[in-house]
């Protein structure tokens, strides 16, 4: 079965306002908020975005369409960015 999960070179540091996420092979920041960084953390505990969206849509009591989507959003924009690789 094939994951997501951070790539070895993005280290992170979580704060009460969200995560700062550093690409050490760019030297790139990132900053996502506290819902980004639960969505982070979820997945490099190795959920995946369907147990992701069922979580946080019970957590926030959100419409299950609009958490699968925000999280396939902000998946997307983690791999394009290199943040984030299918392992498995």
């Amino acid at each position: 079965m094939n994951s997501l999960a951070p790539v070895p070179n993005v280290h992170h540091v979580s704060t009460t306002d969200g995560t700062v996420l550093l690409d050490t092979d760019r030297g790139r920041f990132y900053g996502i908020n506290p819902t980004g960084s639960a969505i982070w953390k979820a997945l490099s505990d190795g959920h995946s975005v369907e147990q992701i969206t069922r979580d946080l849509t019970a957590r926030f009591d959100a419409p299950p369409d609009r958490v699968r989507a925000d999280v396939t959003t902000l998946v997307a924009q983690l791999r394009d960015r290199g943040l984030l690789d299918t392992t498995g």
